[in-house]
C-alpha cells in the first residue's frame, strides 16, 4: 500500500500539514509521497490510499476534479474521504439543505443565469433579504473555496460593485445566506475523525473581519452545543451513508439559539497542525492512519 497525499501544483511539498503526514506516514515505514492528483490519478493502484489535501483552486476547475476523482474510483484506489461524501460536499446549498433539520445557517439558491441586468439581479436579491428579514446577505458561488467570489450585500448600502461582479459571474450557481455579525468574534471549527471529534479551532478567515492568528481549543473548551450538533451530524451520516467520513471539519458560528453550521468540510480540510499541540498533531495522524486501514 502506498500512501499519496494529493496536491495542487503551486502548494506540492510546501504545506506543513502534507509534509507531517508523509513523514508521519514514512515514520511508519509505509510509502508516502505528495504530488498532484492528475499525476496520482495516472500512477496509483488499486491497493493504494489517497488523502485529498492542499488541492486547493479545484473550485476553478471542479468538472475536471470530478474527472480525476472518477478515474481513481474506477481503479479502486481508497480515498479520504470516501467517494460518495466527496461527491455529496461539492455543492454546498445541495448539502447545507439536506442537512437543515440541524441547526444550519439558512441557505437560499440565488439563479442568476439567464438574467439580462443588474436591476434583476437587484431584485433576486432583495427578495431574498425579506425572505430572510435580513438587511445582510453573504453571497457566493455555491461551488467554492478561500472566499472566492464571496461578498457582503447590504440592502441600505450602494451594492453597484456586488451586483455588478455577480452580474459577470452569473453563469455561476451562487448561494445567500444571512450575515451573522457574531462572525466578528471568530468561528469555532471543529476536527472529527472517523465520527470522534478530537479537537477545535477559533479561527477568524479575515473576509469581512480582521484576519488573526486561530487558537487551539482541547475538547473541554468546545461548546457543548456544538458537540451535540456533530452528534446529530454523525447519526446523518450513518443513515444517509451507512458509514462515516476518516476525516470532517465543520465550522460554527454563534447565535442567538447557539451555534450555526457554516460550512462541513470533507474534500480538503485545514486540520490546522500549525497551530495546535503536537501531542494532537500525532494523535490526528493515528486515527486517520486506522480509520483506512481498517476499512
Amino acid at each position: 500500500m502506498k500512501i499519496y497525499i494529493a496536491s495542487s501544483e503551486k502548494y506540492v511539498g510546501k504545506i506543513h500539514e502534507d509534509i507531517y503526514m508523509r513523514d508521519a506516514c514514512r515514520n511508519m515505514r509505509l510509502f508516502s509521497e505528495i504530488a498532484t492528483l492528475s499525476d496520482i490519478t495516472n500512477i496509483s493502484e488499486s491497493s493504494d490510499v489517497v488523502i485529498l489535501k492542499s488541492i486547493w483552486g479545484y473550485h476553478l476547475h471542479y468538472k475536471e476534479f470530478i474527472k480525476e476523482v472518477s478515474r481513481l474510483k474506477k481503479k479502486g484506489v481508497i480515498l479520504v474521504n470516501d467517494y460518495n461524501f466527496i461527491f455529496w460536499n461539492i455543492d454546498k446549498y445541495k448539502y447545507l439543505n439536506e442537512i437543515n433539520h440541524m441547526n444550519v445557517i439558512p441557505t437560499a439558491s440565488l439563479q442568476l443565469n439567464g438574467l439580462d441586468t443588474t436591476s434583476e439581479i437587484n431584485s433576486v436579491i432583495s427578495e431574498t433579504c425579506r425572505r430572510f428579514n435580513a438587511d445582510t446577505l453573504i453571497i457566493k458561488p455555491s461551488i467554492s473555496e478561500s472566499g472566492y467570489l464571496t461578498f457582503k450585500y447590504n440592502k441600505n448600502n450602494n451594492n453597484e460593485m456586488v451586483v455588478a461582479a455577480l452580474f459577470n459571474n452569473r453563469q455561476l450557481n451562487f448561494i445567500a445566506q444571512p450575515y451573522r455579525s457574531s462572525v466578528s468574534e471568530g468561528e469555532i471549527s471543529v476536527i472529527i475523525i472517523n465520527g470522534v471529534l478530537l479537537y477545535g479551532i477559533k479561527r477568524f478567515p479575515g473576509i469581512f473581519t480582521d484576519k488573526l492568528d486561530p487558537v487551539y481549543l482541547n475538547l473541554s473548551n468546545v461548546p457543548r452545543t456544538i458537540q451535540n450538533e456533530t452528534v446529530a451530524l454523525r447519526n446523518f451520516f450513518l443513515k444517509r451513508f451507512r458509514t462515516l467520513p476518516n476525516i470532517c471539519r465543520v465550522d460554527f458560528v454563534r447565535v442567538d439559539t447557539g451555534y450555526e453550521i457554516l460550512e462541513v468540510e470533507l474534500i480538503d480540510p485545514d486540520l490546522f497542525f500549525r497551530y495546535i499541540p503536537e501531542h494532537m498533531k500525532e494523535t490526528t495522524v493515528s486515527a486517520l492512519y486506522q480509520s483506512f486501514t481498517n476499512r
